[in-house]
């Protein structure tokens, strides 16, 4: 078995690299000539539409006027990575033709399709054609048009820098940024019509800027972005994006503010292609002479690797492959060519005729020759006409991927990748690693042969641990399942003799390689009708791509795909939460189910959720209610909002249904006092008052909230609410506590007439005769201040009646007027004459009270004259 899948190998540069068949696409009649086409990285769905830059082949269609008008309607086709068709939906948004087409992640690691059109609109939806998120403009001169756009953001996998006209857009960027690592910021690169550069970052909280002006008077060659990448104390605002121009003069770098003129020394000719790496720190550039240049991003001055294609024609397509290669193609004539430091591997596309490969033969010295994909390998050799219509549907599409390079063309799919080491270490040929002295023991093993023992003690302990950690790596890697299994039990055979070996390793390991082969499953074959809806996903991911895609934004993919069932289960045997599952599907099946009656959709619901016990505790009711309120299904929404055990969820749903009352009751039932003043908040700026004040009647604790709020920030609002519910000893209260503020800042004469409306509120009331007969009295004593103000006996200001009568015993003074003659007690109130028992003048200077029943307990007391009396 070693000898087979080393023969498949091609060395380059002390590498080997080795091209693995996908299975077959199981779209019909797709011809990629013809369509724009976005593919999303770790194996991600592939969208399709029509070119608006191609015209369409004579004779195609139904040849009426029904089918000349399906022509010109345009329709998005979603396909897997298989091929299997996973939706078709009309797409005629306005603003003018497609000028770019490509994928993002939302919050949740699901896939958003956004597309750029010409008069500058971004328009995102999800893969089954539900736009829900806004549209976002990227400018307001609609006399400009965008001739190119460049969608970045998607982690994993840059691509090349498509040459203008080739009617791909989409990720025609890649890479990781400059810096690498990090978080990557997505957003959108334009091109206008006058060479003008726009840029979008952050699709949720979209920031649409210019960049610094390149100076070119027409488009340039290539384009390709240097996505920015946020550190944890970054925000989205300090994001810089750099864009790459080819022109025929120079290497263009272009940010926010400067142009630089970059490219190194050796570059002579003209950039036509360029693609950044995965990681953001090379740049690949192809130029006029056939020379295929290595920069670094970081100082683009500077060439680390070269070399010499002898093509003059500039490929159509350019992706790296990991990060030691560089995959180039060209349609016309077909070629595919693999370049690595100083060497390169060219691939016959099976479409040559004999004089190329007589020439290909004598060219041995410059690079190797190996058959690729389906037409070369598989199938046999077809009539003249068969291989037209071949050459007439070539084009080959790369899809970068972490670690290698997705070939798509209409009728196969094939990955090209870099052996790995452990893989290398195992199977190359003549190999004496451990890993391979470790299969070659464990094959005699199974065999019952003794030399099985005679190769483990040659072995010894210390190499035994790597060759099973080698042994295990390689099966990480592996796609074919007996390889698999092969290795494993290789890695288990040897963990015998190790003593401390970490056992869990395996068992996670076996954990990621089951969850690999259910995903990486695209036919029926061998499955029951009740597996084979879960086992569809097709999606042949490798042990690298499904490390750093994570398990979780592989659930939240599966999910987006519809593959509910499969999500659910892949969740459920990691011990992830299911959550998020559940609430996905529940949102989808409103949306699929627009026949179905809401009881019957609300039972479905229900009876799904409630099997999972552990997600349903968690699955937010309210989420799928509000998808349930969008659609019209105002009865199914209510109900599913009942089931919502958080209060501010339930809140908000409601307030947003315009069912105030709802949303008071179980505001006033939540622990939070927040929920209650957010409903009355509501209900103020979009509901009249009196229906305000009537509700209000019913809801003792949001009445009671709602005067607190009053009498702090809106007092009218308050007086408006007690006399609209006849509260009229709150009204009078109020009055008094108002007056009372505002004494010695309001003129009597305005104060009598308040405490005069008190007076007569306080009397329409039972039980208030104190409080009415204590504000009359108060009436009194301001109209005596009045009269001492009209008297001109009090001077401004007056705040209090007790200032006024030491401002008129002062007054009267000063004046000449005799003093008040008399004073009273302080105890009993009984009068006396002024200063008996003391001396007089203005203030009492002494004297006792004359009445027996003074209320002062002990002797008599000294009088205190604190006010004057007539």
């Amino acid at each position: 078995m070693a000898v087979s899948v080393a023969a498949e190998w091609t060395e380059l540069s002390n590498c080997f690299y080795r091209v693995q068949p996908l299975p077959d696409l199981q779209w019909q009649d797709v011809d990629l000539s013809e369509l724009m086409v976005a593919c999303a990285p770790y194996c991600g769905p592939i969208a399709t539409v029509r070119d608006p830059n191609h015209l369409p082949r004579r004779g195609s269609g139904a040849g009426s006027a029904a089918g000349s008008a399906a022509q010109a309607r345009q329709y998005i086709s979603v396909f897997s990575a298989a091929g299997r068709p996973i939706s078709r939906f009309l797409w005629e948004p306005p603003g003018g033709r497609l000028m770019g087409l490509g994928w993002r992640e939302d919050a949740v690691g699901g896939l958003v399709l956004v597309s750029v059109l010409e008069d500058g609109t971004v328009h995102q939806c999800s893969m089954h054609g539900k736009g829900t998120l806004p549209r976002i403009p990227l400018h307001t001169n609609n006399l400009e048009g965008i001739t190119e756009a460049h969608i970045f953001g998607m982690r994993g996998g840059g691509g090349a820098g498509e040459r203008k006209g080739d009617g791909t857009g989409g990720e025609a960027s890649g890479g990781k940024g400059e810096g690498g690592g990090g978080a990557v910021v997505a957003g959108v690169v334009c091109l206008t019509e006058s060479c003008q550069l726009l840029a979008m970052v952050d699709f949720d909280e979209p920031e649409v800027f210019p960049l610094a002006d390149p100076g070119l008077t027409e488009p340039p060659a290539c384009m390709a972005v240097l996505e920015p990448v946020l550190t944890s104390a970054d925000d989205v605002g300090t994001a810089q994006v750099a864009v790459l121009l080819g022109t025929e003069a120079a290497l263009l770098r272009v940010d926010g503010e400067t142009v630089q003129r970059v490219g190194a020394p050796e570059m002579a000719t003209a950039v036509q292609c360029m693609a950044v790496s995965a990681s953001g720190k090379l740049l690949a550039c192809f130029t006029a002479d056939g020379q295929l240049h290595v920069l670094l991003t970081s100082d683009l001055t500077r060439r680390i690797s070269h070399y010499d294609t002898q093509l003059v024609l500039p490929p159509d397509d350019m992706a790296w492959c990991g990060e030691d290669a560089v995959l180039l193609s060209w349609q016309d004539p077909p070629a595919l060519m693999l370049v690595g430091p100083g060497d390169a591997i060219k691939y016959s596309l099976g479409v040559e005729d004999e004089e190329d490969e007589e020439e290909e033969e004598e060219e041995g010295d410059e690079g190797d020759v190996k058959p690729f994909g389906s037409a070369a390998i598989r199938s046999a050799p077809a009539p003249a006409s068969a291989l037209h219509a071949e050459s007439a549907q070539g084009r080959l599409i790369l899809i970068p991927e972490c670690d290698g390079v997705r070939l798509l063309s209409s009728s196969h799919s094939d990955f090209i990748s870099r052996v790995p080491e452990p893989t290398v270490s195992a199977f190359a040929l003549a190999s004496t690693a451990p890993p391979a002295l470790l299969l070659e023991a464990f094959d005699l093993f199974e065999r019952r042969s003794a030399k099985a023992d005679e190769h483990v003690r040659a072995m010894g302990v210390g190499v035994m641990g790597a060759a099973v950690h080698a042994c295990m790596d390689a099966a990480a890697h592996e796609v074919d399942l007996d390889g698999q299994k092969r290795l494993l039990s290789a890695a288990a055979f040897g963990r015998a003799f190790c003593r401390k070996f970490p056992r869990d390793r395996m068992m996670s390991l076996c954990k990621d390689l089951r969850v690999l082969n259910a995903v990486r499953r695209a036919e029926e074959d061998g499955l029951t009708n009740g597996m084979r809806a879960m086992e569809m996903a097709g999606m042949p991911l490798t042990y690298s791509q499904y490390k750093e895609l994570s398990p979780a934004r592989l659930i939240a993919r599966l999910c987006s795909t519809h593959h509910h069932l499969l999500a659910l289960r892949v969740a459920t045997f990691l011990s992830l939460r299911t959550e998020s599952v559940l609430e996905h599907w529940a949102i989808s099946k409103i949306l699929s189910a627009s026949q179905t009656p809401d009881e019957v959709l609300y039972d479905t619901i229900i009876k799904q959720v409630d099997t999972d016990k552990r997600g349903s505790l968690a699955v937010s009711f309210a989420a799928i209610a509000t998808v349930a309120f969008h659609t019209g299904r105002h009865e199914l929404a209510t109900r599913l909002l009942e089931r919502e055990v958080h209060t501010g969820r339930q809140v908000r749903l409601l307030l947003e249904m315009g069912a105030f009352e709802a949303a008071l009751w179980k505001a006033e039932a939540g622990p939070d006092a927040d929920f209650v003043f957010q409903v009355l908040f509501q209900l103020l700026d979009k509901a009249p008052e009196e229906q305000v004040f009537e509700m209000l009647k019913s809801h003792p604790t949001a009445r009671s909230l709602f005067i607190s709020y009053c009498k702090k920030s809106d007092i009218p609002l308050l007086m408006r609410f007690y006399e609209r519910c006849s509260m009229h000893q709150c009204v009078a209260e109020q009055i008094v506590q108002q007056a009372a503020q505002e004494a010695g800042s309001v003129w009597p004469q305005e104060r009598v007439r308040e405490l005069e409306a008190a007076a007569e509120l306080f009397t329409r009331t039972r039980d208030n005769g104190f409080q009415a007969k204590a504000v009359e009295d108060s009436v009194k004593l301001l109209r005596i201040q009045q009269q001492l103000e009209a008297a001109g006996t009090v001077q401004l200001p007056p705040p209090t009646a007790t200032a006024t009568g030491h401002s008129a015993t002062a007054g009267s003074s000063r004046n000449g007027a005799a003093p008040p003659s008399h004073c009273y007690c302080h105890w009993c109130r009984g009068g006396f004459p002024r200063g008996r028992g003391g001396g007089g003048g203005e203030e009492c200077g002494g004297g006792e009270c004359e009445r027996d029943d003074c209320c002062m307990p002990g002797s008599r007391q000294q009088p205190r004259c604190s006010e004057a009396e007539e």
